[in-house]
């Protein structure tokens, strides 16, 4: 059966948080997806356009949350090195909630410069470049100039795999260092052990609370996790406690439907 770019539009899903713990941010998620939608089917392709850079932006910004959890320092460091004197703003109470980062956080970095922030995963300048391709092409067609450009189906669909095939080779980067995360957590004997587990009903609702929660994973970075070969640390003398997490993650795959 063929795909339609509509349906291929829906695989922004695969990039997002699988749990959102913020109902704010769910909401706001799904009303982009509905207003592209709305969008799209009525014709309104120029429009539709914007919203779907709107939420590939959302994609992005979620990306580089998990960079601050994971590589809190060297975000730091970078955020520094951008905002200079303002970089005490991007972590202040204007820009946070409760304290905390969030995807909204890096939209007061100009969009352009925030894909620098991908260089601490191995962004190399020619997926530098396309992305900000994207954002002066968007700049081009978001302006009230009394034109409306794009205005067949044709040309939304081709932009929608521009915009899928952007955001799969990011992930590509993010994937390979949750996969060495998850590898690291669950060969961490303070993870793995089954005192760590003893408050939790069972090693499913562990590693979903411990591990695709805490860390904000996305089914692109689940399906990354389950297909790492378990077997591969079976001379760790806790081998069979890992593997019982590991088995845990693929079954929390299975159970939303992940695609293979």
């Amino acid at each position: 059966m063929e795909v339609s770019a509509l349906d291929e539009f829906y695989t922004f899903n695969d990039f997002l948080p699988i749990y959102q713990i913020d109902s704010n941010e769910i909401d706001y998620n799904r009303t982009l997806f509905k207003a592209f939608e709305l969008s799209y089917t009525n014709g309104l392709f120029q429009f539709a356009y914007i919203q779907m850079h709107m939420l590939f932006m959302v994609c992005i910004y979620n990306m580089l949350l998990k960079l601050s959890i994971i590589y809190p320092a060297e975000l730091e460091t970078a955020i520094h090195y951008m905002l200079k004197d303002r970089s005490s703003d991007f972590y202040g109470k204007s820009n946070t909630k409760n304290g905390k980062l969030y995807f909204g956080s890096f939209a007061c970095i100009s969009e352009s410069d925030v894909f620098l922030l991908l260089k601490i995963v191995g962004m190399d300048s020619n997926l530098k470049g396309e992305l900000t391709k994207l954002v002066t092409e968007r700049n081009k067609y978001a302006h009230a100039n009394g034109n409306i450009t794009i205005t067949s189906q044709e040309t939304i669909d081709d932009r929608i795999i521009i915009y899928i095939k952007l955001i799969e080779r990011v992930a590509i980067l993010m994937n390979s260092k949750v996969l060495e995360l998850y590898v690291n957590i669950i060969e961490s004997s303070e993870f793995h052990s089954p005192d760590s587990r003893e408050t939790y009903l069972d090693d499913i609702e562990y590693m979903r609370e411990e591990f695709i929660k805490r860390y904000a994973v996305s089914i692109s970075e689940l399906n990354v996790c389950r297909k790492f070969d378990i077997n591969s640390l079976h001379e760790n003398e806790k081998f069979e406690e890992i593997k019982k997490l590991h088995i845990a993650l693929v079954a929390i795959h299975k159970s939303i439907g992940a695609d293979e």
